[in-house]
């Protein structure tokens, strides 16, 4: 397995949204991964050791990290793709500008794993200062490109090609004597720059071992406890995860801040993070077992269109 940099993310509604789906309680047993039977989730884990106690923002990083794309070779794939594409635009009279999207910025050795708010708010200065907030800055556009306008059909159909049926264009179709590339000019792109710019499988792992941590009896301890300091607090919250359905939009109200304040104490007293931080590693460890063939496979593809990006932001398309 490769040994690759952890890193932290903010917080993924999507981790959100799996824990609201299943609850964070069920009757699985403490070492067998509970589920609808699919190979990730039905399979055995290894009971973890003592866990570690984690008083701080600096989380352990997750063993699915080491396959997972971070966000700047993202940026890098993705930026060498459009130069690709804009080439191959010119190629038929076209220009291509595509600007950066608005939005939370991203650190550059962020991934999907969202270590730094996986199980809610860890960091008691944030949480002082933002309360659920993210307290980041956005994004600059610094991408020196105008901003993105519209296509004119004439110019989408040499984009895309006969990768859209909407857009109608035939096998072979040629523009100003030009055959339009299978897929267009996007699919053009993407085959010199790889498929390299997600790791399907490790995404898979990074969402299941989260759901299943929930059925994990350590884990269900371990919330149980922090909602009994909640409790003691004047909050009635059964998982860390609940204050963020309410809290964490727009400017935080000094109530929100407190509860924020009081939800980290109680995660640091608790040892929350480390607890579900091991158990969650251990069922990484058993589903990476079962499926290190493919993530081995999608990690070369990521390390592939990072050469291919790199050739072409150098100035070196052979």
């Amino acid at each position: 397995m490769h040994k690759r940099r952890a890193s932290t993310l903010r917080l993924s509604g999507t981790l959100v949204l799996a824990a609201s789906l299943l609850g964070c309680s069920g009757g699985a047993q403490s070492d067998k991964a509970s589920g609808n039977g699919s190979d990730l989730t039905s399979l055995e884990y290894s009971k973890p050791p003592q866990a570690p106690e984690v008083k701080s923002a600096a989380i352990p990083a997750l063993p699915i990290e080491g396959y997972l794309v971070s966000q700047k070779e993202k940026e890098q794939i993705l930026k060498a793709s459009r130069m690709e594409a804009k080439s191959c635009m010119a190629r038929f009279g076209f220009s291509y500008s595509w600007s950066t999207p608005s939005g939370q910025k991203v650190a550059p050795d962020d991934n999907a794993s969202n270590r730094s708010r996986r199980y809610g708010i860890v960091d008691p200065v944030a949480a002082s200062k933002y309360g659920y907030g993210l307290g980041v800055a956005e994004i600059q556009d610094s991408s020196g490109q105008a901003p993105s306008a519209a296509m004119s059909e004439a110019a989408t159909r040499v984009f895309l090609g006969n990768s859209d049926p909407t857009v109608k264009v035939q096998d072979g179709a040629e523009v100003n004597g030009q055959k339009i590339p299978e897929g267009g000019c996007a699919g053009e792109a993407k085959r010199k720059i790889g498929n390299g710019l997600s790791n399907r499988a490790a995404n898979e792992i990074n969402m299941a071992s989260f759901s299943v941590s929930l059925s994990d009896e350590k884990v269900k301890a371990v919330l149980a406890r922090w909602s009994q300091c909640m409790q003691k607090h004047g909050y009635d919250f059964k998982s860390p995860l609940d204050p963020l359905k309410t809290m964490g939009v727009g400017s935080a109200t000094p109530r929100e801040k407190a509860t924020a304040q009081a939800d980290v104490q109680c995660k640091y007293e608790t040892n929350l993070i480390g607890v579900w931080n091991s158990v969650e590693s251990a069922i990484q460890k058993a589903m990476i077992g079962k499926k290190e063939e493919i993530l081995e496979e999608g990690r070369r593809e990521t390390d592939r269109s990072l050469r291919n990006a790199s050739a072409v932001l150098s100035g070196d398309r052979r």
